[in-house]
């Protein structure tokens, strides 16, 4: 559970409110805090937005209806007549959004001492709002609908996992409407036990085996299975308490319940005369990395016990998606894939077609919402091309980091792109380049990894993508592993932006606030972490001198 949001829960967001100057930064953090909003949908809210029915108060915000609290739609009917002007509310661009909060944090901070103030990103505040509505005792799937958050598993780090005395005061009433305290309690049970053997395992088969043994030994649970995707389907790599010809059996009479498991990315349930068959989607990042099947007596399972599931689901995701990073990066040899491109789909094509431009990647950085892309783009100016990206979807932010007389480096973070599917498919990008009729992109990934699997989960999110060339070969990247498995995800992440944004260079081409405000953290944080990632660099380059 992320610890700034657990703090705002806790009486931080009230003092970060106060920490505002003006009724229009307090209303634009009220909007991100208790309504759920993102920057961009901040700056689309229009003054006749809000619709009541019933007497809730519903904001669309294109893909979704959000819910304005009485207290929130009053601020913004006081806004609204403060302010004469036509259309949106907010005439300020989406980055002066996220500024305004930064600035807050950093007012509260100052005022009380407490840096975790610092740390308070719209991000946070949208996290904040939705563990606020689960505490509430709100349905996740009712959270979904109304927040920015797109599957369970996101909701996963907001997820509090109930004490004893929580558990006994839940079942106290009438339990009769109420799903058995035995069935949340294994559950919750085997989550626990199961994330102590993902921290510890290193490889895929380790995982199998470690969560159907934990699960089978539950109480109710009859037998387990565990499969892995990969370009001939689903292969089961683990059981407990089951035959492999009554999997195979199964899994052929129940093949839409699994296929809407992993298309769907959420739990599916089939009964059966004798049983209740559990399919649970192991989700990592976007990609379906495999599926449990469970099998349990026939009373069918409570909405209560599903959503633990799917967080079951997704630890197990991230769990296999680390492993396979970590087994690439130990790799001697590796298989390198190249890929063609003729889909305008993806957002950098698409933006080279239209401007007649060109792209090449110079660095990628993972990031929550996304990846963080660091472009060098040919013929062409940062305006044209974030006149286009500001409209596209797929396309998070755009931020313009420097130029010489032919190109200009630009950072963009991107929430659909076959630069982000590979990466989390197992890959990691060599070179990525666009031209108006074309793009080309290499790849590597482990030698013993799902080639087929990766590959058709690129090919079938970006129909217009498809493989050019495939062969074996030494690793072109000589990064010291050692030094590798002691950074942080958030110290590499932090170490790779400042390299890829020119921090390092004389003049800067990005400043530590700039880079900061990428990465969605506060500008003390990012000092922090990146004097620790380079204590670690100068330490293993002077050790092994």
């Amino acid at each position: 559970m992320g610890g700034v949001v657990q703090f705002l829960c806790e009486g931080g967001y009230n003092r970060l409110r106060r920490a505002a100057r003006t009724h229009r930064d307090d209303l634009v953090v009220r909007l991100c805090g208790e309504v759920g909003l993102r920057p961009s949908e901040v700056m689309a809210v229009r003054r006749d937005g809000i619709e009541t029915v019933d007497g809730t108060r519903f904001l669309d915000v294109g893909d979704r209806n959000a819910i304005v609290p009485a207290a929130v739609a009053h601020a913004l009917e006081k806004y609204v007549r403060s302010n004469d002007a036509e259309g949106p509310l907010f005439s300020v661009s989406e980055r002066r959004m996220q500024m305004i909060v930064k600035e807050c944090g950093d007012r509260a901070a100052t005022a009380t001492g407490d840096d975790r103030f610092r740390d308070v990103s719209t991000r946070e505040l949208r996290a904040t709002h939705a563990m606020g509505l689960l505490r509430e005792g709100i349905d996740p799937q009712v959270v979904l609908a109304v927040t920015a958050y797109d599957r369970l598993s996101a909701l996963e780090p907001y997820v509090e996992r109930p004490d004893r005395e929580r558990i006994a005061a839940a079942f106290a009433g009438d339990t009769q409407s109420m799903e058995q305290p035995t069935q949340l309690h294994r559950t919750l049970s085997v989550a626990a036990d199961v994330g102590d053997a993902l921290a510890a395992a290193t490889a895929p088969v380790e995982i199998h085996d470690a969560v159907c043994a934990r699960l089978a030994e539950a109480e109710g649970y009859r037998f387990v299975w565990a499969t892995e995707a990969t370009g001939d389907g689903l292969v089961t790599r683990a059981q407990a308490g089951v035959e492999r010809e009554t999997i195979d059996q199964l899994m052929s009479d129940h093949t839409e319940l699994i296929e809407s498991a992993t298309e769907a990315q959420a739990v599916r349930v089939g009964d059966t005369p004798t049983i209740t068959l559990i399919a649970v989607p192991l989700v990592g990042g976007e990609t379906t990395r495999g599926l449990l099947g469970i099998g349990t007596t026939p009373d069918g399972i409570g909405a209560g016990e599903r959503d633990l599931l799917t967080v079951l689901g997704a630890q197990v995701g991230h769990a296999l998606a680390a492993v396979e990073r970590k087994r690439w990066l130990l790799a001697d040899t590796v298989t390198e894939l190249t890929f063609g491109i003729d889909s305008a789909k993806a957002p950098l094509p698409a933006t080279a077609a239209a401007l007649s431009c060109t792209f090449e990647l110079n660095g990628v950085v993972p990031v929550e919402e996304g990846i963080l892309c660091y472009v060098v783009a040919h013929d062409t100016t940062p305006d044209a091309v974030f006149d286009r990206t500001d409209a596209a979807d797929a396309v998070i932010n755009g931020r313009f980091v420097g130029e010489n007389n032919t190109e200009c480096l630009l950072e963009l973070t991107l929430r659909r792109s076959p630069i982000r599917t590979f990466t989390e498919a197992g890959g990691r990008v060599q070179s990525y380049t666009v031209d108006p009729k074309r793009g080309q992109l290499v790849g590597e990934v482990s030698t013993d990894a799902d080639v087929r699997g990766v590959v058709e989960t690129l090919t079938d999110a970006f129909p217009g993508v498809y493989l050019k060339a495939k062969q074996q070969g030494e690793r072109t990247v000589t990064t010291d592993t050692g030094l590798a498995e002691t950074l942080t995800d958030r110290q590499a992440a932090v170490l790779r932006s400042a390299y890829f944004g020119g921090y390092f260079e004389w003049p800067r081409d990005s400043t530590a606030e700039e880079l900061a405000d990428s990465l969605g953290v506060s500008s003390p944080t990012l000092h922090h972490h990146l004097r620790i990632a380079q204590q670690k660099l100068l330490r293993t380059i002077i050790e092994d001198e």
